[in-house]
């Protein structure tokens, strides 16, 4: 089987340049890059001693090589001057141009690339068990966007995204923001602050209801600084 095959991403751009990769054997990483591990193992990282990147984690990495990975997803900043033009590339909305979301909250999203397939175990994705089962696995499509909101933005308290809802993680690529969970929607019940800086990408945050679907927390993304960050969503397979 081939290795490193890499296909291009359709919110790349001056600024900001976006590849995703499988079946990684061996590769070097020469700039100083945003690597993503979207695989179900350890991604090992040249190093002394070797290092490796654990599941639905990301760190920033240069002058390395990938020794082993299922699919990794690379972000490289090349640009940060004026980056907030971003927005006025081809294909970006302000979210109320594509649902009903309040205008008057400054959140715009990139379009959205469809990677594949994956297959896992939800339950131990979620943190809800140590151990798959193989009845449990479960195929989801695998979807990427960028999102931009400029400093002070509250990006809304919600607590569902679709019926049957996907999983979802966030990366962030620049700036200084946070995700954000609430007793109820009232931004005066905030009860635990995830602080995401370039590079860092937030734990799975849904749990498992006994009807085998995710359910979240109230949450929102609050942008401390301008701020541009990746929404990584799992979506159960038809």
């Amino acid at each position: 089987m081939p290795t490193n095959i890499a296909k291009p991403i359709s919110f790349s751009s001056k600024c900001i340049k976006a590849a995703w990769l499988s079946n990684v054997k061996d590769y070097n990483i020469k700039e100083k890059s945003i690597v993503v591990n979207l695989g179900l193992d350890k991604a090992w990282i040249t190093s002394t001693p070797e290092t490796y990147l654990l599941p639905f984690s990301s760190s920033i990495l240069k002058d390395v090589s990938i020794i082993k990975a299922d699919s990794v997803f690379l972000i490289t900043v090349h640009d940060q001057n004026n980056i907030g033009a971003i927005i006025l590339d081809d294909h970006w909305h302000h979210l109320g141009e594509l649902i009903k979301f309040p205008r008057d909250i400054p959140l715009w999203r990139s379009p959205q690339h469809e990677l594949g397939i994956v297959e896992f175990d939800p339950y131990v994705v979620t943190g809800m068990s140590d151990e798959n089962n193989p009845c449990r696995l479960k195929q989801y499509q695998v979807k990427v966007n960028l999102w931009y909101a400029p400093a002070q933005t509250s990006a809304a308290i919600h607590n569902k995204h679709a019926d049957p809802d996907f999983l979802e993680v966030h990366t962030q690529i620049y700036g200084h923001g946070r995700m954000q969970k609430f007793h109820t929607k009232d931004s005066n019940t905030l009860y635990e602050d995830l602080l995401l800086s370039p590079g860092q990408t937030h734990r799975p945050m849904a749990n498992i209801d006994i009807d085998q679907k995710f359910v979240y927390p109230w949450h929102q993304y609050y942008a401390d600084e301008n701020c541009i960050w990746m929404a990584i969503e799992f979506h159960l397979a038809s």
